[in-house]
């Protein structure tokens, strides 16, 4: 019943005073970006990525394997593409027990071998991010952001909204929302899937393939309906009616 009690959902926020839950939201987001590229860009740069991601859950007193739940998906993926790019046909084969196996590539399963981790880099740096952010300051941020860019290219009409009076209390941030809103449905998603998921457990549901083919529906009806309340509450608050 603890266990059950101090269960923390992937991608949840885990409340906190450290450094990194003190740093502006913006800049959390622009450093998972980098972390994303540098894993992708070479050998060095995923190594580079893999010590910021350990150094950082470390400043955030977040174990990093806890920031990998939920990337099951991931561990999939990877094998097949370890198995796309080590069955080829002009591989080389290989000798097991003296029977040789043809149409096994060495040089592609090693590449493939270190093409998976790059994967799991923005997994946990993505976690990171919503372990220590919370939506509130990233749609803050991005609305920030947004407000002085606008501010250095207004848009048309935006002189007319001024001599209404509006100013910038009459400003609307609809980019910045629509990205907060995009990113705001990564945790949610894994919030329904993770109570989906207990919920299986409760009832005995058997683990394996039939699990995962109930769960998928139903999760995908979920964040259907999340969305169109989302669109409802929108439509409600008049944005986007221009």
């Amino acid at each position: 019943m603890a266990g059950r009690l101090t269960h923390v959902a992937p991608f949840s926020y885990r409340a906190g005073k450290t450094m990194l839950h003190r740093m502006p939201a913006g800049l959390k987001l622009i450093f998972v970006i980098i972390i994303s590229a540098f894993a992708f860009a070479s050998v060095y740069g995923l190594a580079a990525s893999i010590l910021l991601v350990l150094t950082a859950s470390a400043v955030a007193h977040i174990p990093p394997y806890s920031l990998l739940k939920g990337s099951k998906p991931l561990v999939i993926l990877s094998l097949c593409i370890i198995l796309l790019r080590t069955i080829r046909p002009e591989g080389e084969g290989i000798a097991v027990f003296g029977l040789h196996i043809p149409f096994i590539s060495r040089e592609g399963f090693f590449e493939g071998l270190l093409a998976t981790p790059g994967f799991f880099v923005p997994f946990a740096a993505a976690a990171l991010l919503f372990s220590v952010t919370t939506m509130r300051e990233l749609r803050l941020s991005l609305a920030l952001v947004e407000k002085n860019i606008l501010c250095k290219f207004p848009r048309k009409g935006a002189k007319a909204q001024r001599r209404k009076g509006e100013g910038e209390k009459g400003y609307t941030p609809f980019f910045s929302l629509g990205i907060s809103l995009m990113l705001g449905f990564i945790p949610r998603f894994f919030e329904m899937w993770d109570d989906a998921n207990l919920a299986c457990d409760s009832r005995s549901c058997k683990r394996g393939l039939r699990r995962l083919f109930l769960l998928i529906p139903m999760v995908t009806e979920r964040m259907m309906e999340a969305s169109a309340n989302t669109a409802l509450a929108l439509e409600a608050r008049a944005f986007g009616n221009d």
